[in-house]
């Protein structure tokens, strides 16, 4: 079949009279030459044949549909052309022959096509029938289900209804959905007339569910694909199949009857560590925060724990919070067990309902801690799931922690104490000068355990608090007493690490601060924290400390309640028992909690940059680069001090590092959906639409640069940046003066949230892997924080 397939209109030819699961338009074709030799004979026929239907003129270029090379959606389509109207006909094959000559002069095989227009579609946009970057064995399907136009997916033009739904070809069974069966029932058939299963299809579905065929080409990318990659994909995805059917049962210990898993709730993993992190990275994360440090910070707060149970999940090396365990520990340890068994069903099947809210579990989903709008977030998060008696004894437990971590008494659990062991860790700085020679790897175990004792852990106080303390502040405007600009000047009056930066920034310029104790108080900074590949501040050669343009952090104004808003509050704290906290301890303890978390970020990433950089020279002394040793997971780097081998350790970590790298190729080309809450999400995936945390009520258009970790950076001033995630590294862009910041993934108090907040900066924070593709893609975008809105030009 392939030797047929001469060009885009010959090949709908061919598969017209063969598809009975598709229709195929009625289409004429002819070539460019034909129609400048007798432009009057092929009008005429094209007025007879369809009789003043509605039509489509497209290209179908020599160079458009090779085996090798293609050039989709390079040449113009016009849509709506009236075919008894010769002028709209001639303008319009007009404009797709004016569309070959921009790129090259017209060749003897340029055609176009001239074809009935789809009208009333409910669904349209491309398939391929495997992913074009990976070869993995997927059905990609980009479709536009909202606009009711048939080319917004190849034009790009409309990214707020363009979806992308990935099904594993072997896995047609699993898809429930009535129009995507017969979508892929009919490519399906196309594949076995085409003779291949390597198709990029161009479709329309009608309102009553008929699949129209308005093109069909080869995908070009084969010669890029791992074979091998593609096979193991199936056989992998099997396994992952098993273990989330018998993770989503019934634990011993935990609350719920069953869980979701999600990349972004609670610990956010995906953000921290990407979609498919290397190994070094996965384990170090694993072992300094998901593993035990999460579980021994809420038990030192008054929060209930399943004991036993590591937070995160690996499935073929993506990372997944289980999210029934994170709503088990979000509960106080003195709450009754079946009233924790019901609030954690009710929470999980809210998330299986609103998959959307995947990176607001904590605002959204659960009730995590006592706010003074309990009542209404209990009517919308628990509703008659509890019965009156119930309620009023989960508001009381939860009053009861709640108050006594404000109160902080020197507790386990309160921020001074959490403070005070982030302030020791700081006293056991490596001095970076010893560990670039003769590294010593079994420095890695006390580093390990310092790091989690009084690094993570402690962090993971602060953390919490500071979700404590949001909720809080946001109670009091939903109680009427602060309005949302109330909410935003605290947020920006608060002073945190971030600031210090910026202010050394401008400092170092001056001539203030020498680069030696700029480097020393900021250097183990990296964009991409537990990244061995992303270069340290002090190993940069460009951060832009010089640019001229940088100015000082303006003045932070400390805010101060009015005193309507302090009598307010203070008879509110009095009504709801709050009897030893007043207006000014409270806005102390929100203004704490947010400088503590950013603070103890800042001081435990000093640790795990000093361990990479231990990892990194150990592996240079046995000839292995950090793109090897990237692959190498912490315990396996760590057992050639604790477990002999008949190899040298120069073979045993090349051997490991060879077969992680093969399990990440596998892993980076796997589709999971974000959010897994039954088998089917396995094989059939969609894109989670994400809805981004608007930060500020600011608006702006400005020119966008992506940030990329590991390249030079570039001049920032007065741009809107993107960058994929909200990591500490990237903290130097805010003293670029930039317009505006859009994140992939990141959560309403993430990190680069309380850093937009802190200095006023429009933002968008977390708005999905879809909308950031179409995002970075863009010339200027309008950023309208208040209105909820992103729209990009191109």
């Amino acid at each position: 079949m392939t030797k047929k397939l001469l060009s885009k209109a010959q090949t709908l030819k061919y598969v017209e009279s063969k598809v009975s699961l598709f229709e195929v338009p009625d289409l004429l074709y002819f070539k460019v030459s034909s129609y400048r030799n007798n432009p009057t004979i092929i009008i005429d026929q094209i007025k007879r044949y369809f009789k003043a239907r509605i039509v489509v003129i497209r290209s179908s270029a020599a160079d458009e549909d090779g085996k090798s090379s293609a050039a989709a959606g390079e040449y113009d389509s016009v849509l709506n052309v009236a075919s008894d109207n010769e002028e709209e006909i001639i303008a319009a094959i007009n404009s797709v022959i004016s569309s070959f000559e921009i790129k090259r002069p017209c060749h003897e095989g340029d055609e176009f096509i001239i074809q009935e227009m789809v009208q009333n579609s409910c669904m349209s946009g491309v398939i391929f029938t495997h992913d074009l970057n990976t070869g993995a064995p997927y059905y990609v399907i980009n479709y536009d289900d909202v606009s009711g136009l048939t080319d917004t997916v190849t034009s790009g033009d409309s990214e707020y209804s363009n979806r992308t739904l990935y099904v594993h070809r072997d896995s047609l069974h699993s898809v429930r959905s009535e129009r995507f069966q017969r979508l892929l029932h009919a490519i399906d058939q196309l594949e076995k007339i085409m003779d291949s299963q390597f198709l990029d299809v161009e479709f329309a579905l009608s309102e009553k569910l008929t699949p129209y065929l308005l093109q069909v080409r080869s995908i070009t990318t084969q010669p890029n694909w791992n074979g091998e990659v593609a096979k193991r994909i199936s056989a992998t995805l099997k396994g992952i199949q098993s273990f989330v059917k018998a993770r989503l049962c019934p634990m011993e210990g935990v609350y719920g009857k069953t869980s979701v898993l999600g990349q972004m709730p609670d610990w956010n993993p995906i953000e921290m560590i990407g979609r498919a992190p290397r190994a070094l990275a996965f384990s170090l994360y694993k072992i300094l925060i998901t593993d035990n440090a999460w579980r021994i910070a809420r038990k030192k707060m008054g929060y209930a724990i399943p004991v036993g149970h590591p937070l995160m999940v690996s499935l073929a090396g993506q990372p997944f919070i289980d999210t029934r365990l994170s709503f088990h520990s979000y509960l106080p340890d003195k709450l009754p067990a079946e009233i924790g068994e019901k609030l954690v069903d009710v929470w999980v099947q809210r998330l299986r309902e609103n998959p959307e809210l995947h990176d607001k579990v904590e605002f959204d989903v659960a009730i995590t801690t006592y706010s003074f709008d309990i009542d209404k977030k209990i009517k919308m998060l628990i509703g008659d799931t509890l019965n009156e008696s119930e309620k009023l004894v989960f508001k009381e437990n939860l009053k009861q922690q709640t108050y006594k971590l404000i109160r902080d008494n020197g507790d386990e659990g309160g921020i001074v104490k959490a403070i005070g062991n982030i302030k020791e860790l700081t006293k056991k700085y490596s001095n970076l000068s010893s560990l670039s020679t003769k590294p010593d790897i079994t420095k890695i175990y006390a580093m390990i355990d310092e790091c989690i004792r009084l690094g993570t852990v402690p962090f993971s106080i602060l953390a919490r608090h500071g979700f404590i303390a949001r909720t809080i502040l946001l109670s009091l405007n939903n109680r009427g007493i602060l309005a949302i600009e109330d909410v935003h000047s605290i947020q920006s009056s608060i002073h945190t690490v971030a600031s210090d930066l910026v202010n050394d920034m401008h400092k170092y310029q001056l001539g203030e601060l020498s680069h030696h104790d700029f480097m020393n108080e900021y250097g183990h900074l990296r964009p991409g924290t537990y990244d061995i590949l992303s270069s340290r501040y002090d190993q940069m050669p460009d951060l832009r400390l010089n640019d001229s343009k940088i100015g000082p952090e303006e003045d932070i104004k400390n805010y101060v309640f009015s005193e309507l808003q302090k009598k307010q509050i203070n008879i509110l704290l009095k009504d709801e028992g709050f009897s030893d906290l007043n207006a000014e301890s409270l806005l102390d303890y929100i203004h704490a909690a947010t400088v503590g978390r950013e603070y103890g970020k800042f001081v435990f990433t000093r640790s795990v940059s000093d361990m990479l950089e231990i990892i990194a020279n150990y592996g240079a002394q046995y000839g292995l680069s950090k793109e090897e040793m990237s692959h190498i997971s912490l315990d396996k780097l760590l057992d050639v001090t604790s477990k002999s081998s008949e190899c040298s350790i120069e073979e045993r970590l090349r051997r490991t590092s060879k077969i992680e790298a093969e399990k990440h190729e596998i892993s980076s080309a796997i589709r999971l959906s974000q959010v897994l809450f039954d088998e089917a999400g396995v094989h059939v995936v969609p894109f989670q639409v994400s809805q981004p945390n608007f930060i500020t009520h600011k608006k702006t258009t400005a020119t966008c640069v992506s940030l990329i970790a590991g390249q030079v950076a570039p001049a920032l001033i007065g741009k809107i940046v993107l960058i994929e995630s909200a990591d500490p590294g990237f903290d130097w862009i805010f003293s670029q003066k930039i317009a505006g910041l859009i994140t992939k993934y990141g959560g309403a108090n993430s990190h680069m949230a309380i850093r937009c907040a802190e200095f006023g900066i429009p933002a968008a924070i977390g708005c999905g892997e879809q909308r950031f593709e179409v995002f970075i893609k863009a010339n200027k975008i309008l950023l309208d924080c208040a209105a909820g809105l992103i729209n990009p030009t191109h």
